[in-house]
């Protein structure tokens, strides 16, 4: 079965953009925060798309989706909804629709017919017609409708996001903007009954696929220019965008493309194929929008600038001694004398000097509620106060001071973060105790009091307004209470590698999260063994696509050491230069994404010199 097949069964749909004005339109209405939508003269609401760079394809769907490559699209206008059947009437154009209803979208359309409709509201409302009827070539520059470009369409599809739909990665939620084969009744439905994308475009991932002007080549991308790219000068099919009421989720990204014949006979066309016009924003206001335009190149220079500092500043460390005030019961794998190894270690390798130390702040109560009730925090204070001995169950032994130990624990990453943020260091490690990724949010387990990373991701999200937050777990221990923490939340991206069966005994593969949080929990379970090579091909191969696609605004790392082969509690094969790489990997998905902001928070090591080791690699990583 080929793909343009294929597509008719399973279609795919749209989304854009809006931002300024228009000769002949009337303004209507904007909320706040929203690109401004305007009316034409022939009562059409459009939105004018900023110009802009994006990365355009996919490396996670199909062949012709590749290779994923760096577009700029000047500013244009797109109409907000699909061309519905009512609108084109007006033209004294025949509707050939399969399912009729005035409000409905156009379906049954051919190529032809579209074009020809583009000329017929050009020339309604006084604007040069970008046609040419004979040869159906289409002129650029004239002021008038036409259909986008497959470039245009996707551009304004994603409006600003880099996942695989306008609205992220979880295809569960595609019934709230799409009408598709889930939801569809096998039919066309009304227009702008779905959620619109962050442009204000409404049904780009569904209802009918959409007709771009482009010839339709699986290699083009291969050969496509970096500016405001218009497809191939001839070919046997026209490119359509955009799942239709048949398509399956899959087909329903915004990357995914496929053809159609552009035939003239309406009769043989598909019953899943409709379109929208777009148009050139007319000089008058183009220069406007030019001037966003170089605001926004001189805020990707700022950008790069701001990297280039960042990039020279040195790597954070935190360390306090109330942390050796927090005593295990002898023989306990989780001793005092981790962190007097890793700090004995640094400086006679002369590095301790060369970091920044950074004072630590115990963490504010109102930021550990965001993860632990009230309760648990009552509960840890008076046990540890009252010097009870464990908490809550016989792994987790506590002494006096280790309430004030543990608050400091999370307050070490909250102080990292704001030193990060502040610009004082480019990333920062912290070597606290007691440990935090088994912590639930009412019950202590696994050594760990308060879960240290999980309160540091929904700080940034609260002090900073920042998002959206990788946490990568490399313990050798599946962190159970981080996974909890963010079950149900789509964004925060929790990955975890972890050995598998083991303690605690979660951190299956199935684990995927729930609800809106669905796919933003990505398990990586390895068996007992698993050396350097192993868990480099989960960083490469899982890791990494998985975080460039979700685009975190800072990224935190669970750095458990116990993967080391010579670790008392594993039972991995992992050495100082596999610590060496996996951060490498970590690191530069940071710089990628969200100017290097990352720190990194012990978990788990109980060889004290493997672990020394271990954590010397692994700074100097994150200080080159």
């Amino acid at each position: 079965m080929d793909k343009r097949f294929n597509y008719k069964i399973e279609s795919f749909c749209f989304l854009a953009a809006v931002l300024l004005f228009v000769s002949g339109c009337r303004k209507v209405d904007n909320p706040a925060n929203m690109p401004e939508v305007v009316t034409t003269k022939s009562g059409v609401e459009m939105v004018v798309i900023p110009a802009g760079w994006f990365q355009m394809g996919s490396d996670k769907g199909q062949a012709d989706e590749t290779p994923v490559h760096k577009v700029w699209i000047s500013s244009f206008m797109m109409d907000k909804y699909e061309v519905p059947q009512e609108e084109f009437r007006k033209h004294q154009i025949s509707d050939p629709s399969h399912f009729k209803n005035p409000k409905n979208p156009l379906n049954q359309m051919n190529w032809s017919d579209a074009a020809m409709y583009c000329n017929d509201r050009s020339y309604s409302e006084g604007l040069e017609e970008c046609y040419d009827e004979k040869t159906w070539k289409c002129n650029f520059q004239a002021n008038g409708y036409r259909l986008p470009t497959e470039a245009e369409w996707e551009y304004a599809c994603r409006a600003g996001t880099q996942t695989e739909y306008s609205f992220g990665n979880n295809q569960n939620l595609l019934g709230k903007y799409a009408w598709y084969e889930a939801n569809s009744s096998r039919k066309t439905n009304l227009v702008g009954q779905k959620k619109p994308n962050p442009w204000g475009l409404y049904d780009m991932h569904g209802n009918v696929s959409e007709w771009c002007n482009d010839w339709y080549s699986p290699d083009y991308y291969k050969n496509s220019t970096e500016r405001d790219p218009n497809g191939p000068a001839k070919g046997k099919e026209r490119v359509i965008r955009g799942g239709s009421w048949k398509s399956a989720a899959q087909s329903c990204r915004s990357a995914y493309r496929a053809s159609d014949p552009s035939i003239n006979d309406t009769c043989l066309s598909s019953d899943t194929i409709g379109f929208r016009c777009v148009r050139n924003v007319p000089a008058k206001y183009d220069s406007k929008s030019e001037e966003q335009n170089m605001k926004n190149e001189n805020k990707s220079e700022e950008q790069a600038r701001r990297q280039n500092d960042r990039d020279r500043m040195k790597t954070g460390f935190l360390f306090d001694n109330i942390f050796l005030e927090h005593k295990t019961t002898p023989d306990h794998p989780e001793t005092p004398q981790r962190l007097a190894a890793i700090i004995d270690n640094l400086k006679e390798k002369k590095l301790y000097s060369e970091l920044e130390h950074i004072p630590v702040i115990p963490v504010e109560i109102k930021y550990l509620l965001k993860v632990h009730t009230q309760e648990y925090i009552e509960h840890v204070k008076q046990v540890c106060q009252n010097d009870e001995g464990c908490l809550d169950s016989s792994d987790t032994p506590v002494s006096e001071k280790s309430y004030e130990a543990a608050l400091m624990a999370a307050g070490a990453v909250t102080s990292a973060i704001d030193a990060v943020m502040e610009g004082t260091v480019r990333n920062a490690f912290c070597a606290v105790r007691p440990p935090g990724h088994h912590a639930e949010k009412d019950r202590a387990m696994g050594f760990c009091i308060f879960n240290n990373v999980a309160v540091g991701a929904r700080y940034i999200q609260d002090k900073y307004n920042l998002p959206k937050i990788l946490i990568v777990d490399w313990d050798v221990h599946h962190g159970n209470g981080s996974q909890h923490s963010f079950f149900y939340d789509p964004n925060v991206l929790y990955f975890s590698v972890h050995q598998y069966p083991f303690y605690p005994g979660s951190g299956e593969e199935s684990e995927k999260g729930a609800g809106e949080g669905l796919n933003f929990t990505i398990n990586a379970p390895l068996p007992a063994g698993s050396t350097d090579a192993d868990y480099m091909e989960v960083f490469e191969n899982k890791l990494k696509p998985a975080a460039l696609s979700f685009s975190p605004d800072f990224v935190l790392i669970s750095a458990g050491f116990d993967t080391h082969k010579n670790d008392l509690l594993g039972g991995m094969r992992m050495t100082e230069q596999g610590f060496t790489q996996i951060t490498g990997v970590v690191k530069d998905i940071a710089r990628k994404c969200c100017e290097s902001r990352l720190v990194s928070v012990l978990e788990g090591g109980y060889h004290l010199q493997s672990l020394a080791g271990s954590v010397e690699a692994h700074i100097r990583v994150l200080m080159e």
